[in-house]
């Protein structure tokens, strides 16, 4: 069960958890967050067909999937699967280089 985030994706969870914990003053849901992002990855990794492609996205090999208002975007071709970003539901993923 092995997954990878890119350089990208790891900055995106930092800045949502730092969003987090400034925002709404709560480490407790902070942790959570990245609780329930891992166990999402984890999932992924055995059945990486649960997320689906977005026109939004011209990356044929990237799928997204929805997890407690953040969007991992992640390509299934690649072994190990890997995390290309982590973005907020609201974010224009047309702005959205996936690939830095």
């Amino acid at each position: 069960m092995r997954y990878r985030l890119t350089h990208a994706a790891l900055q995106d969870i930092q800045d949502i958890v730092h969003e987090i914990r400034v925002s709404q003053h709560s480490p407790q849901n902070a942790r959570l967050v990245v609780s329930r992002l891992k166990e999402e990855f984890r999932r992924l990794v055995t059945m990486p067909r649960l997320g689906h492609p977005r026109e939004e996205i011209e990356d044929g090999a990237a799928c997204v999937i929805h997890v407690r208002g953040v969007l991992v975007i992640y390509d299934l071709t690649l072994k190990p699967l890997t995390i290309l970003r982590v973005v907020h539901a609201a974010r224009d993923l047309k702005r959205i280089d996936i690939r830095t």
